[in-house]
């Protein structure tokens, strides 16, 4: 499931090495002209970027072994989040341990979600899935605004995470590198598990054949809810850094999903190290993408340049651009879902 590295860089086309020419000469117009907002902007995409990845991993998961693509997965981030309100704002418990209980508890009602509902879909069409799970989503959604209301939430960051953290041109606030440090370890984490252990190899095996490997004794239902557990797991993590650090609100799952999904297709459906690197390409190119061209117009003189909103397009410019060139994305696996 995380595929190996196959763009051919050795390989690459001198037009191919144009491109990447002219991106580095941009970054470092950018850095030069304002090194403090740059390097601050470059931390703000890459904690943008492991959110996106912490959702996309779980979704890949989900997709890579069940082939259901699961919309609620963003209400189970969202679900994060919330459950990281009660337990600090409501019942007073510090963030380090909701920090592992939050996440649990998504896992669980992950879980809940794939034995009530989805289990029953696994033979049908992707789409079928697709509905059933948007269906989950908006009863999810107006479950959280009817229990914690409609208006954005926040919780007190621990005082050493609020404290910032000193990089020469600027200071961020420690949380962020927290996020990036904590989302390292999760996605080390997934790797190891399913990379380089024998439950991780009979997850593969099932991906592969799962009629197959329950020929072998594999009992693949109870390793389905393992997994779904894992996915809602991750998706809850990050519903917890996110929520911790910038609040929470009733349609952050809605926000989410949809940029997550264009994570999955970009890195390659069904390819977990592809959501990884599609994850932190979008999420740099949102952030840095508005100081480069803020960055030209001061330097040329052409106010135009500066193009408000930009941010919220690069995404899917990035994705049409992707899928124009590759169409079943950076890592797309062959096959998958055709």
């Amino acid at each position: 499931m995380f595929s190996s590295l196959r763009l051919d860089t050795d390989r690459l086309s001198p037009s191919g090495a144009a491109v990447w020419g002219v991106i580095a000469l941009l970054l470092l117009l950018s850095f030069a002209v304002q090194p403090g907002l740059f390097v601050d902007q470059f931390i703000g995409g890459l904690v943008y970027g492991v959110s996106l990845i912490l959702i996309a991993l779980g979704l890949s998961i989900i997709l890579g072994l069940l082939g259901i693509v699961n919309f609620a997965h963003g209400a189970l981030f969202m679900l994060g989040a919330y459950f990281t309100y009660q337990l600090m704002a409501v019942w007073g418990v510090s963030f380090w341990v909701a920090l592992v209980v939050a996440p649990i508890l998504v896992g669980l009602f992950g879980v809940l979600i794939e034995r009530l509902v989805l289990q029953w879909l696994y033979d049908e069409t992707p789409i079928t899935g697709l509905l059933a799970t948007f269906g989950v989503a908006m009863m999810i959604q107006e479950a959280t605004r009817a229990t914690w209301g409609g208006t954005p939430l926040s919780v007190q960051t621990p005082t050493v995470l609020t404290m910032g953290a000193d990089l020469v041109v600027t200071t961020v606030a420690r949380i962020r590198l927290f996020s990036v440090a904590v989302a390292v370890v999760a996605i080390l984490g997934v790797y190891l598990l399913i990379e380089r252990t024998d439950f991780g190899l009979s997850v593969r095996a099932g991906v592969l054949d799962r009629e197959m490997a329950g020929f072998l004794g594999i009992d693949m239902p109870k390793r389905f809810v393992a997994m779904f557990f894992l996915g809602s797991f991750i998706a809850g993590l990050g519903g917890v850094l996110r929520g911790t650090a910038v609040g929470m609100d009733p349609m952050m799952g809605q926000q989410f999903i949809i940029i997550t999904f264009v994570v999955v297709v970009v890195g390659g459906i069904g390819s977990l190290f592809g959501s990884v690197v599609s994850g932190i390409l979008i999420g740099e190119a949102v952030y840095l993408t508005p100081l480069i061209l803020t960055s030209l117009a001061k330097v040329s003189g052409v106010d135009a340049l500066a193009i408000p909103g930009i941010g919220g397009l690069v995404p899917y410019l990035v994705m049409i651009v992707v899928l124009m060139v590759r169409p079943r994305g950076l890592f797309g696996q062959e096959g998958f879902l055709e």
